[in-house]
């Protein structure tokens, strides 16, 4: 499994197109380590080449990303701490991210925020 990341307070990257080959281990130690109040985040790629891409959402929950690019998209749903750990080991079991239950497709933001 491929980890790429990123942790603003830290000052640590690891760029989403040169995802570096890592193990279940590192990947948990990595998302421990994220603050979670920053937009720092982890993300993963599979053999298959499906991305899945983690970061805090508030207090309590994450939200999983599954981007799809080529549509300027994603699919995404809300995960509590302690479901993004267990999907970080079946990820690394090769739990393909598309069977996550519940997944909601969403159109990227393209509009400008202000004027």
């Amino acid at each position: 499994m491929k980890i790429f990341f990123e942790n603003y307070a830290d000052n640590l990257l690891v760029e989403t197109n040169f995802p570096l080959e890592g193990s279940l281990e590192q990947a948990v130690d990595i998302f421990h380590n994220l603050p979670d109040y920053d937009g720092s985040f982890i993300g993963f790629v599979n053999e298959d080449g499906n991305t899945v891409q983690i970061s805090k959402y508030d207090r309590f929950l994450f939200l999983v990303e599954i981007p799809l690019e080529d549509q300027d998209a994603s699919y995404y749903k809300l995960f509590n701490y302690y479901q993004v750990k267990n999907l970080i080991e079946h990820l690394f079991n090769g739990f393909d991210p598309y069977d996550i239950p519940d997944l909601k497709f969403e159109p990227f933001i393209k509009e400008k925020a202000t004027n």
